[in-house]
């Protein structure tokens, strides 16, 4: 499996606009200023709080290769211990929530090279502070399937947790065609079943820690 796959060219590639009726079609990050700009964000988006699990389910029929998809549209809230207001009115807070897109890239089939699903969240900010624990769920027995985590390109210094969480603009997992394939029902609809745990608390206004270090 190549894992050699750049953020950089995917994040390129349009996705629908997950609102209902909504024609447009943009790149990832775009596709975020959109909803946030164009729509109401209680209509384009759902609130987490911190390690709320969120489980959403996807049509293996409906994910045309070589395209972008919106798994989910987030407005995180983080834990509320930071005297956040939760809900989500006519405008988003967003400097008490961080919005963010779970995307799924489906690599186009080639010869000799087997079929790729690829995972991978976007943000305003790259952040560390915010994680996401994310994985495909058996329908038959509900066990968890890690995919195989890559960072964004070759420059990105290893992050601590990098084995168990996903970050948003930094890094993405890889799962082999087959095993998604054999986690998803069975009949006329082919679904899978992906779970979001959110972890952290958000903040738009991030500074890399090395550069907090280097202003104190």
């Amino acid at each position: 499996m190549n894992a050699n796959y750049q953020l950089d060219y995917i994040e390129g590639i349009p996705a629908k606009c997950p609102v209902i009726g909504c024609p447009a079609q943009l790149p990832p990050q775009q596709l975020l200023a959109h909803l946030l700009m164009l729509h109401r964000p209680e209509d384009s988006m759902q609130e987490l709080g911190d390690e709320w699990q969120n489980i959403c389910e996807l049509d293996l029929f409906e994910l045309s290769p070589g395209s972008n998809h919106v798994v989910d549209a987030i407005a995180y809230a983080g834990s509320g211990k930071a005297n956040r207001s939760r809900p989500i009115g006519q405008e988003l807070q967003l400097l008490h929530h961080l919005p963010i897109l779970v995307m799924l890239y489906v690599r186009p089939p080639k010869v000799n090279v087997e079929q790729q699903y690829i995972l991978y969240l976007v943000a305003p900010v790259a952040s560390r502070r915010v994680r996401a624990h994310v994985s495909l769920l058996s329908e038959w027995d509900g066990s968890e399937l890690r995919g195989m985590r890559c960072l964004r390109n070759y420059l990105d210094a290893p992050l601590n947790d990098s084995e168990e969480l996903l970050h948003c603009n930094m890094d993405y997992l890889i799962y082999k065609a087959t095993d998604v394939w054999k986690h998803s029902t069975a009949g006329a609809m082919c679904t899978i079943q992906l779970s979001v745990v959110l972890l952290g608390e958000p903040n738009l206004f991030e500074v890399p820690d090395d550069q907090q270090e280097q202003s104190a």
